[in-house]
């Protein structure tokens, strides 16, 4: 199964070396991700994008890659003639496509009675539409090579079908079908043809995504927890295309969800469970009614417990010491460090999921940077964003001679089985805060020699 393809030799790559793959929706998220696995591999890369910012960003990291070729379009795949122009080009200028991967797509989130016609459209013109121009445009190119492959991206969801995404799910159905068709129909050509289903794949695709009902909102809050990495399933992608698969499911919940559509009891069961939970219409008034009077019920013993014992809050004493380097200025490493005192004014509040306040806390106290600065005071907060980044941030701002400067540093991919790794290292940055110009990049860590020194400042503080 394609979940296992991760682990094959890496003898698959010499496949693609020298062979030139396009890729729609490259600027990131799979399609990137994608792409660097063939630029690994030496293969040439044609990337098309709608975001021109995002696509040169892309462009620039991989360059380092450089056995691998990089052209680079904006193209809107929507727009037929846009969609055209870019085939005529590449065989003009390259003069020839080994392998077309149509990663491009949008989502949405909604019952299917409240979905807009222009929400249909928008969804039919890009994921269907948009895979649909491609194969016709480069089609003859590759009947005149007599060879070439075909990679349409459909998603999980058309299996699984869940109601409140059913517009989305039922144009990734639609482009699965077309592809799998096209696998038989193109055999005479030599052309082969490969249909991805991804699984739940966290990147900037859901950020839009915000949940109507109890349930989810829930989903979308933890998503990072079941959700996979994008360069995971970039690879899985990757060597199901080198390995010409004709379906790869991505992740075996994918396979169950189609193994389910044969027992009907079972299916039903799932569907009307899902709607229940994620669908805006079903039950909206008592769901709605059921996250009111929680957040009322948080609220009111927020209230309740600062009348009775005061706003109570606490503090913490936290030094991070490491190196950073500039990006223009003295070369080599130099020492970076802060010590500062981070908490919130109310207990309550930073432990009540409804308030604003929810694990953030305000932070104060030096930052040293070798060739800039020492113990210069600083001032910011510290955002624990475990549910909804898996990430700690540190944001703080601190003067030298007349210049703002502001430090965001992160704690990077918190999870249960690597917490003491993510809770003691943290990447940063520190820009010019009025122009946003990067001045170094760093990285500290948290040294467990004081960790006592840490447990014993931690102090209660009354308002």
């Amino acid at each position: 199964m394609g979940y296992t393809s991760i682990f094959k030799s890496k003898k698959s790559k010499e496949r693609v070396k020298g062979k030139y793959v396009l890729i729609t929706g490259a600027a990131q998220g799979i399609g990137y991700e994608t792409a660097v696995q063939f630029a690994a591999a030496g293969a040439h890369l044609i990337l098309t994008d709608i975001d021109t910012d995002r696509l040169d960003a892309a462009e620039r990291s991989l360059r380092a890659y450089p056995k691998s070729q990089l052209f680079c379009y904006t193209v809107d795949v929507a727009n037929k003639q846009q969609v055209e122009h870019l085939a005529q080009q590449v065989e003009a200028e390259i003069g020839r496509l080994d392998i077309l991967i149509n990663n491009a797509g949008i989502g949405y989130h909604g019952a299917l009675e409240s979905t807009s016609l222009a929400t249909w459209k928008r969804l039919i013109d890009i994921n269907i539409w948009g895979s649909i121009y491609h194969i016709y445009a480069f089609l003859p190119l590759f009947k005149k090579q007599k060879a070439g492959q075909i990679v349409n991206v459909s998603s999980g969801q058309a299996y699984f079908r869940i109601p409140s995404w059913g517009a989305y799910a039922a144009t990734k159905l639609m482009i699965g079908a077309i592809s799998d068709i096209l696998h038989f129909e193109l055999q005479a050509y030599n052309i082969k043809v490969t249909t991805v289903f991804p699984y739940v794949v966290n990147t900037g695709f859901y950020k839009a995504v915000e949940g109507q009902s109890l349930g989810a909102k829930l989903s979308m809050k933890l998503l990072p927890f079941y959700a996979q990495k994008p360069s995971t399933v970039g690879k899985i992608i990757f060597n199901a295309i080198v390995e010409e698969k004709r379906i790869e499911m991505v992740n075996i919940l994918n396979s169950l969800a189609k193994a389910v559509h044969f027992f009907n009891p079972v299916s039903n069961l799932f569907i009307k469970l899902a709607n229940n939970m994620l669908n805006d219409t079903t039950f909206k008034g008592a769901e709605g009614l059921v996250y009111e009077r929680l957040e009322a019920i948080a609220s009111g013993l927020a209230d309740l417990t600062n009348a009775v014992v005061g706003q109570t809050g606490f503090e913490l004493w936290e030094v991070m010491s490491g190196e950073h380097e500039f990006v223009d200025g003295p070369a080599g490493k130099l020492p970076f460090e802060f010590q500062i005192d981070w908490g919130a004014a109310s207990i309550v509040d930073f432990l009540n999921p409804f308030d604003e306040q929810f694990l953030s806390n305000r932070l104060s106290g030096t930052v040293t940077i070798g060739g800039l600065c020492t113990a210069a005071p600083c001032t910011g907060r510290l955002d624990l964003n475990y549910f909804s980044e898996q990430k700690i941030r540190y944001t703080f701002d601190f003067e030298v001679a007349g210049t703002m400067y502001q430090y965001i540093g992160e704690k990077r991919n918190i999870y249960p089985w690597n917490i003491l790794y993510s809770h003691t290292t943290c990447f940063g940055e520190l820009r010019i805060k009025e122009t946003r110009q990067l001045i170094s990049t760093s990285i500290t860590h948290f040294h467990w020699d004081t960790l006592w020194t840490s447990a014993k400042s931690f102090k209660i503080v009354k308002a």
